[in-house]
């Protein structure tokens, strides 16, 4: 296994003999959805519940040979990675904050948004198509009766 670090990035590279000892873990703890422990030092150090599922789903992929990028997410998303995370175009997503849609500050001439801000509208949304799904489900419901 090398790891490689450069400038706020690390690559961790799996050589066949760590990709197997990765299977062989993952074989063990396959039936444990538990909270994971390290032992530092003699010292036991029980990771929260959050952090012992990133690590799981991690070797897990890895031991299907998948490549695993994990990236930590801004408190502040440009507009293309908004109109992304929401599945829009650049254009629609503007359009939201002309409406009053969506909230948004300007740095210079150009828009952000604050996470919080784009994963509340995205909630939001999806709930009003879950709520949208159900009413024409009724409906299909009541035509067959």
């Amino acid at each position: 296994m090398e790891v490689l670090s450069r400038d706020r990035e690390l690559t961790i590279l799996v050589d066949s003999e760590s990709q197997r000892d990765i299977e062989q873990t993952v074989d063990d703890i396959k039936d444990i959805r538990a909270n994971i422990a390290l032992n530092v030092d003699g010292r036991n150090v029980d990771l929260p519940k959050d952090v012992s599922v990133i690590v799981t789903t991690v070797l897990e992929s890895l031991s299907k040979g998948s490549r695993v990028v994990i990236s930590t997410t801004p408190k502040e998303l440009r507009t293309t990675a908004a109109a992304e995370m929401l599945g829009i175009s650049r254009p629609t997503l503007l359009k939201l904050v002309r409406e009053g849609e969506l909230p948004s500050h300007k740095v210079g001439a150009h828009h952000r948004f604050l996470l919080n801000d784009v994963l509340e509208y995205r909630d939001k949304q999806q709930e009003i198509k879950r709520e949208h799904f159900l009413a024409v489900r009724g409906s299909l419901d009541e035509l067959e009766d």
